[in-house]
């Protein structure tokens, strides 16, 4: 089935996972259901704490569970403004109406630290290298990474940003999302890492680490950066355009 046959007639849905990217469980309403060839279901549900794969962020995984019904929900994906959940059916047949959703939470709270941890990494290597970081990409599952314009900085650089997240993520500061037209944004902030990349919206959720670059991002991020916990650069590598960051944090539960 084509994704683009499913949501046909859909509201959009309603991230939840924006409001409080912390919340596990969910009530939501099914709105729709339908198998595909491989047995599997999509589903699309009135609003969702799941998030899709979308802006280098890998989706959430979980659960669905409905009056006789239990899905294991593999996939998210986001088309025209609807959010669209796939996975396995482990019990009785999916039916519109009151489902219960959760989230596999340590690979959520991972991936918050994990994208955290890439927004402050774009303002530790402007802070080294004295000009402002302008991000190619990213990806927050394995391996984590964000790519960047321009030439590899020295080793020496790299193990003077490593210290300066270190440093920052142990004093801690609160992290901060709002919302601003694109007016607003490109005089609040032109020189975001990732404003060359922005599709042309009305609206943009800008995400800040207490005074430091506002940064326009749809995913999901821990409150403080002191969350993050540890953080190590894995390695640096070139790039058509520019160069990779690999990094990670150590994988601890809240």
């Amino acid at each position: 089935m084509r994704l683009e046959d499913f949501v046909k007639g859909l509201p959009k849905t309603r991230p939840v996972y924006w409001e409080d990217s912390y919340k596990r469980i969910h009530e939501a309403e099914a709105l729709k259901f339908a198998s595909d060839e491989k047995s599997a279901f999509y589903a699309a549900l009135d609003e969702t704490i799941f998030h899709p794969k979308m802006g280098g962020q890998p989706n959430d995984r979980g659960t669905l569970e409905g009056p006789g019904y239990r899905i294991e929900v593999k996939k998210v994906m986001f088309m025209g403004g609807v959010i669209v959940h796939w996975g396995k059916v482990m019990e009785g047949i999916p039916t519109p109406g009151p489902v219960r959703a959760s989230i596999d939470w340590n690979l959520r709270y991972l991936v918050m630290r994990r994208h955290t941890a890439g927004h402050l990494l774009d303002h530790c290597l402007s802070m080294e290298t004295k000009v402002p970081a302008k991000t190619l990409g990213s990806w927050l599952g394995d391996p984590c990474y964000v790519e960047y314009q321009g030439s590899i900085p020295p080793p020496q650089s790299m193990e003077r940003v490593e210290a300066m997240m270190k440093e920052l993520i142990l004093r801690g500061m609160p992290v901060f999302i709002e919302y601003m037209s694109r007016k607003e944004l490109l005089k609040r902030a032109p020189e975001a890492p990732n404003i060359l990349r922005l599709p042309f919206l009305e609206t943009y959720r800008i995400v800040r680490i207490d005074g430091f670059e506002a940064i326009p991002c749809s995913g999901t991020h821990v409150k403080d950066i002191r969350e993050i916990g540890s953080f190590r650069i894995k390695g640096v590598s070139a790039t058509h355009e520019g160069f990779r960051v690999y990094y990670d944090v150590e994988e601890e539960l809240l």
